[in-house]
C-alpha cells in the first residue's frame, strides 16, 4: 500500500535517540538528534567520560529496552541533588560559567551531582537591583552547569523555587543575557518582564573593573506566593 503526502505538507525527517555508556559509573544516558549537538557530544565523551554504545535508536521506549535487553548490568543515569558550601558553588562557578564570576554573597545555594562529582550549581541572594529589594524578592544570581548533561537548569530553578517560596519569599527574578534564548528560564515557568539596561560598575568616584558583560539584559520573574 502506498501513502501520500498533501501538497505543500513538509516530510519529517526521522528522529534518532543516541545511547551513551559510562563504565566507570556503570550508567547509561539517552539523548535525542535534537539534544546532541555536536558541542554536547564532545563534553560527554571527552569530559564525562561517556562511549556511544548505539546511534539508531527510534525512540526512548526503544533504547531502555535494548539496554534492558543486552546491557542489564547498566542503570538509567539519575542526577542527585547534594549539599554545598557557598565557597563550592564559587569555585565551580568560577571555573565554569561562561560569562560571569561568582556572587559575592548568598541566601542559598544548591549542587547537582552526577553521583561523582558536582555537574551543576545555583545561587540565590538579594536583588542586585536595590530598588527590588523589597525584602520578599530573591534572585537567582547563578546557574552554571555542565553542558553534557540535559535539564539541569530546570531541576536546579525547581529546587530554587521550593525553597524560595518555604523561606517566605513572594517573588523569584532571574536575568539572562540579550543574546541568550531564555529557553530554560522560560521552562521552569518564569515570565518575562522587559529589558534592563545592564552597564558598568565603574565609576570616576570609584574606580572599578567590569568582570561582567555590560550590555542588554533580560528580566525575568515568577511569583512563588501571594499570587
Amino acid at each position: 500500500m502506498f501513502s501520500f503526502s498533501p501538497p505543500g505538507a513538509v516530510r519529517e525527517e526521522p528522529k534518532w535517540f543516541w545511547v551513551f555508556v559510562h563504565g566507570g559509573m556503570r550508567k547509561y544516558v539517552i539523548y535525542s538528534d535534537d539534544e546532541l549537538d555536536g558541542e554536547r557530544r564532545w563534553t560527554l565523551e571527552l569530559d564525562e567520560g561517556f562511549d556511544l554504545l548505539w546511534d539508531s535508536a527510534r525512540s526512548r521506549t526503544q533504547a531502555v529496552r535494548y539496554m534492558q535487553q543486552f546491557y542489564p548490568e547498566y542503570g538509567k543515569f539519575e542526577t542527585m541533588p547534594t549539599p554545598i558550601t557557598f565557597r563550592q558553588a564559587c569555585d565551580f562557578i568560577n571555573q565554569h560559567h561562561r560569562h560571569h564570576m561568582a556572587p559575592q554573597g548568598m541566601k542559598f545555594a544548591l549542587g547537582i551531582s552526577n553521583g561523582q562529582k558536582l555537574i551543576g550549581v545555583l545561587t540565590a541572594g538579594r536583588p542586585v537591583s536595590r530598588h527590588r529589594d523589597d525584602g520578599l524578592m530573591l534572585e537567582v544570581t547563578r546557574v552554571c552547569v555542565i553542558g553534557a548533561y540535559v535539564h539541569l537548569c530546570s531541576k536546579l530553578y525547581a529546587a530554587a523555587r521550593r525553597i524560595a517560596r518555604e523561606m517566605g519569599y513572594h517573588t523569584l527574578i532571574t536575568y539572562t543575557l540579550d543574546e541568550e534564548t531564555g529557553a530554560s528560564v522560560r521552562a521552569a515557568g518564569f515570565q518575562f518582564m522587559g529589558k534592563s539596561a545592564g552597564g558598568s560598575w565603574n565609576s570616576l568616584s570609584r574606580n572599578r573593573l567590569d568582570k561582567h558583560p555590560t550590555g542588554l539584559k533580560n528580566l525575568w520573574m515568577m511569583q512563588i506566593r501571594g499570587a
